[in-house]
């Protein structure tokens, strides 16, 4: 009995604790967490001057290219050591020879032909003053005989003279005239004669120098430094006129021909007012492992015609000095090299330059202002690669968030990261 009244009475205890727990317990309230800010990161908008560069690839092609050729025929019988394709070649050096053995040979007859003319001249000058002296000579002795003449008929007249006496004067008299009249033929003729001579020495002189300029032909020099761009002569070959032996181009005299899109021709056309041309830089950086190179330029000049099938204007540009001095000349421009050109145009005070990903469709960009998002169109100037140029709708010190923002609402409160370190 004992032990039993011990057990109902422990029950008795447990259940009045239990029935007092519950009705002493206290309920807690039911707190909403707090949802955190998204945080952004942020970057000032800066304003600055800025040069339009407009870009464009092409292919560099020498300025100066000549294709040589003989003026005249003959055997190859010399040729410059590095007149090979790649060779490089310096002014005034001998590029190829000719056998000139025919054309000397020909100068020295003609040189022959030459004294021989002069020496007629002279002859038939000597003989020219003989014949004047001469009828100078017969003249008078005309006048004698004609004096004689006059005697005899008059002593005739007067029965003085015989007849005889008078034949005798009138045949001196007819032998002198007829020899005046021989030398006046005579010396009448040497000028048609002196003008043979002279044209004959003439002909002489124009054969002498038609071979002296055959025999300088025979040898071809180059006329600036260069490189050998192609070479089709061999020693021992016969060439004829006109026949391609070989193809030069001059060294540093590099052009490059780009082609420019019309709309971007608004930020160059300021350029080519008054004469001028614009600047530009060509950059070659095809070579593994090796810094880019860069080279002035200017634009040299425009092709008259847009190309009908890509509408872009097409421009040479003449390439310059390299920027940097020293440059390696393993890796000098040659011809058929790739490059990229730019060409500076427009110059355009306070814009803003902002990465283009930025932007969001309808030219609006996300800006942190007084810790909410505000979502602002700006004006686009103009979209270049992975920048956008942007001329109004920012204020200098204006926040663009440039960091994901997911679920972006106009006017949400936002929290700015802070940069670690």
């Amino acid at each position: 009995m004992f032990r039993l009244i011990r057990v109902v009475l422990v029950l008795a205890i447990a259940g009045a604790g239990a029935w007092w727990l519950v009705e002493n317990q206290t309920i807690p309230e039911k707190n909403k967490p707090a949802t955190p800010l998204p945080m952004v990161r942020v970057m000032p908008a800066v304003f600055e001057s800025r040069v339009m560069v407009v870009e464009a690839l092409g292919t560099v092609k020498p300025r100066t290219q000549v294709t040589i050729s003989p003026e005249v025929a003959g055997k190859i019988v010399g040729l410059h050591p590095d007149f090979v394709e790649g060779g490089r070649f310096s002014k005034n050096d001998l590029l190829v020879r000719i056998d000139s053995r025919s054309f000397v040979l020909e100068r020295n007859a003609a040189k022959v032909r030459i004294s021989q003319a002069k020496a007629d001249i002279l002859g038939l000058e000597q003989e020219r003053k003989n014949l004047k002296q001469e009828k100078d000579l017969h003249q008078a002795s005309l006048t004698l005989a004609q004096k004689e003449l006059d005697r005899v008929q008059a002593l005739t007249r007067r029965e003085f003279a015989s007849k005889d006496a008078l034949d005798r004067a009138e045949q001196q008299h007819i032998t002198a005239a007829i020899a005046l009249q021989n030398i006046t033929s005579r010396l009448a003729l040497t000028a048609p004669l002196m003008e043979q001579k002279q044209a004959a020495l003439a002909m002489a002189q124009v054969d002498f120098e038609k071979t002296d300029l055959a025999v300088e032909k025979t040898v071809i020099r180059a006329d600036f430094d260069g490189f050998v761009l192609a070479r089709y002569a061999r020693i021992g070959e016969y060439v004829t006129p006109a026949q391609q032996l070989g193809i030069l181009f001059e060294q540093g005299a590099l052009d490059v021909d780009v082609r420019v899109p019309m709309e971007q021709m608004k930020w160059l056309e300021n350029e080519f007012f008054r004469g001028k041309t614009p600047k530009a830089r060509v950059i070659f950086a095809g070579i593994e492992n090796q810094e880019t190179l860069v080279w002035d330029a200017s634009v040299a000049r425009i092709q008259a015609a847009i190309d009908e099938k890509t509408r872009t204007l097409p421009m040479t540009l003449e390439i310059g000095q390299p920027r940097k001095t020293g440059q390696s000349r393993v890796f000098d421009l040659r011809p058929g090299a790739f490059v990229t050109c730019r060409m500076f145009g427009k110059h355009i005070d306070h814009v803003s330059v902002v990465p283009r990903h930025l932007l969001k469709p309808g030219d609006r960009l996300f800006l942190f202002t007084d810790g909410r998002l505000e979502i602002r169109h700006v004006s686009v100037l103009r979209k270049v690669k992975e920048v956008v140029f942007i001329d109004a709708g920012l204020d200098p010190g204006d926040r663009i968030i440039v960091s994901p923002l997911p679920g972006a609402v106009e006017g949400m409160a936002l929290g700015i990261m802070q940069d670690r370190g």
